[in-house]
């Protein structure tokens, strides 16, 4: 397989045709500055094309579109190029197998596409409205035992919807991922859209098929569609759902409008009611079964024979490098190699480097793995310590790749417009204590996820150890938080219990304690563990043993006394959230302390409630009076003070809601859990409400620091930031 078969096949189309389609953004730029684009329009052109605004006035994010992570040489080259003379300096590894480079001008990106175009790569559709990149397990083709390689149809599957009709009107973003295995570390299908897992049946290849998973504020877990689709109805059955999706999925309220809200409105019989008449419905297209045609594109021939000895290591950092680092392949004389790359962070030089190691080394055998991580794969046994010295030279040799200190971080607030605070920053700041903590060997695989908001780009929902920024104000002054989750597994299904595999919210911590809040929970894992995970070891004590545990830890001294307490780690710049752009309004008043401090409570008492197995009316309770308190403190402070309910709901529509001054998803929360019957609903209804009452009383916080001017928040809150 070479990169350019790879890569020419995943972006579906000729030159010529990518080429007009770059020109034509272009001129899109000048009309749109002209004044004769309306901006929505431009907005989701630039979107699909990769182009994202950041916090930063005047520059972008550009995010690649690489199918199952493959990259080769050239391509680690096109993006060194990229990041040095377009970018700020870095490309970012994504947690969905893709690459993004910051700090671009409009004017310069779409000189960025014919760079990635000319290394046979494309950024088309990696953000927007649209079928994102195509994910898959990065060892699919490598593992023992595994029914086949599911390379071929993940890449064929991305370039038949790249551009596809029916991926052109959805109403919100779509995901899709494979796996050859149904070992949770590589199989992430519980919280795609679709999710894909090699079958074999009487002979025949085909998949097990989930569907409506995703992670988001509220996590929800994939539903099992079918035990078996043969692999001829993969292309006809996708473009099915799609266009269920398309038709029926929410427009108007676009943090409701994911694929899972759709199946929780219908219920999956009626989905999969649905998706068979629109199926039956499609006209026949030849390209359904050609692409089994083009199966033999995708073998890889490795550059070297392999070899038969396993090396031991030197020294004592190479041997544990070759024991956390490397895996051995199906085949024979070959391992595959995960390369740490700290915060997912790599400069042009790395890059390079990267790719000169691949060139003498493996050929096109890389693949950006879901953790941030770069997997090298048919790497002879004889070549792995000269692997290793190379990566080192490059800062990237360190062991514990995917485990503890190889901490998982999204940018937060450094440049997304959503960002409440910063997790690379926070990563940073806990390094030398998880470096500490992993040399005890019953912790070094433990995974820490951070993310900047409740959203999850960091995956922070299916961690060990889960972090997202928050904010509160303590004596007085602002300060960046993070809530602790914990309990979470790998690939976010519990297969122990046949249950949502999310971590559950235990406690919010100033930035300042997380590090010593990390100490405190491996002391504890190694003191009471019983040979079990962690995730299970947190499930088994539950929340209160663990929030008893850090409770001192989430008051602070006063400003004058610790400063630094009150900042971002590392930082001189006193904390404040800042989403979007706009202007601080209004004006606090005691009242609305006194309600979020209720609220508070009120909503700590509904998680209780739920996991000590309380009736759904107990737990229903506590929440929804959570949510009509934060309603009344946000009502207080423009000295609006309802007493009924119905009167605070009311208010709330017409202050808040429909004006557009929250963002609507988390605003329907509350709304919704007023008139829900939740006595007989199952118990994952319940552990949302939950979640979503949190949820609500966190976003009032943050609406209330906007008014006290230490936050800035859009005028308008209907639409996420472009």
């Amino acid at each position: 397989m070479t990169s350019q078969d790879t890569l020419r096949r995943s972006v579906a189309g000729t030159r010529d045709f990518v080429a007009t389609e770059i020109d034509g953004f272009e001129r899109s730029i000048t009309r749109f500055r002209g004044g004769r684009v309306p901006e929505s329009v431009f907005l989701e052109e630039r979107l699909r094309l990769g182009v994202y605004g950041q916090r930063q006035d005047g520059v972008h994010m550009m995010r690649s579109k690489i199918p199952l992570g493959l990259l080769s040489p050239e391509g680690l080259d096109a993006f060194a190029d990229v990041a040095e003379t377009y970018g700020g300096g870095n490309a970012h590894l994504t947690t969905r197998q893709d690459i993004q480079v910051h700090f671009i001008t409009l004017d310069a990106s779409p000189e960025v596409m014919r760079v990635l175009d000319a290394h046979e790569l494309t950024s088309k559709e990696a953000c927007g409205n649209v079928v994102r990149n195509v994910c898959g397990s990065p060892v699919s083709g490598v593992l023992p035992d595994e029914p086949f390689d599911i390379t071929p149809h993940g890449m064929e599957l991305c370039r038949f919807l790249l551009r596809h009709p029916d991926g052109a009107s959805l109403g919100r973003k779509f995901k899709i991922t494979f796996a050859s295995t149904d070992d949770p570390i590589w199989n992430l299908g519980a919280f795609h859209d679709l999710g894909f897992t090699a079958r074999i049946k009487d002979g025949r290849r085909g998949f097990r098929v989930v569907v409506g998973g995703g992670l988001g504020s509220v996590a929800f877990e994939a539903q099992e569609y079918t035990d078996f689709l043969p692999e001829e109805e993969l292309f006809p059955f996708s473009q099915a759902v799609l266009r269920v999706f398309a038709l029926h999925g929410e427009k108007a309220n676009r943090a409701r409008a994911r694929m899972k809200f759709l199946l929780v409105k219908w219920g999956l019989p009626r989905f999969i009611e649905e998706v068979e008449a629109a199926r039956a419905a499609l006209p026949h297209d030849p390209e359904w079964t050609a692409w089994l045609d083009r199966l033999e594109h995708w073998t890889e021939t490795p550059l070297h024979a392999g070899s038969a000895q396993f090396p031991p290591g030197r020294t004592d950092r190479e041997a544990q490098w070759l024991r956390t680092n490397v895996t051995r392949q199906a085949q024979a004389g070959y391992g595959t190699v995960k390369v740490r790359v700290p915060r997912g962070d790599l400069t042009p030089g790395q890059l390079r480097g990267i790719a000169a190691l691949l060139r003498e080394h493996t050929g096109d055998t890389l693949r950006v793995s879901p953790d941030q991580a770069l997997v090298i794969r048919w790497v002879p046994f004889d070549r792995l310590l000269p692997l290793h010295e190379g990566l080192e030279a490059l800062e990237l040799g360190e062991p514990r790749a995917g485990g503890l200190g190889d901490t998982v971080a999204c940018p937060g607030a450094d440049t997304c417009k959503l960002g409440i605070t910063s997790p690379r920053s926070i990563a940073r700041a806990i390094q030398p204590v998880l470096d500490q903590l992993a040399a005890d060997p019953r912790l070094e695989a433990l995974r820490v996820h951070v993310s900047g908001c409740p959203n999850g780009c960091a995956q922070h929902q299916m961690a060990d150890i889960g972090f997202f920024g928050a904010a509160r104000t303590l004596n007085g002054v602002s300060a960046p938080h993070y809530m602790l989750m914990l309990g979470g597994q790998p690939g976010g299904t519990d297969f122990v219990t046949l249950g949502a595999g999310f971590g559950m919210p235990v406690i919010k911590l100033p930035a300042a304690r997380v590090a010593v809040a990390i100490q405190r929970l491996a002391g504890l894992f190694l003191e009471e563990s019983e040979d079990e995970t962690f995730g299970a070891f947190a499930r088994r004590l539950g929340r209160r043993r663990f929030k008893e545990l850090l409770a001192d830890l989430t008051s602070l001294p006063s400003f004058e006394l610790e400063p630094d307490a009150y900042r971002e780690p590392g930082s001189d710049v006193s904390f404040a959230v800042v989403r979007g752009t706009g202007e601080c309004e209004g004006v606090a008043i005691d009242q609305t302390d006194l309600l979020l401090a209720e609220a508070d409570r009120d909503s700590d008492t509904a998680v209780e409630l739920l996991e000590d197995g309380a009736g759904n009316e107990l737990v229903a309770a506590a929440s929804r009076a959570a949510m009509l308190k934060a309603a009344r403190a946000l009502l207080a402070t423009e000295a609006v003070h309802p007493v009924e309910a119905s009167e605070v709901e009311a208010r709330f529509r017409a202050l808040w809601y429909e004006p557009g001054r929250m963002f609507e998803g988390i605003g329907h929360h509350f709304l919704q859990a007023r008139h829900e019957d939740f006595a007989a609903v199952d118990r994952d209804r319940l552990r949302r409400l939950v979640v979503e009452g949190g949820l609500f009383v966190e976003e009032v916080h943050g609406l209330v620091l906007r008014l006290r001017g230490q936050a800035v928040f859009p005028r308008s809150r209907k639409a996420v930031g472009a």
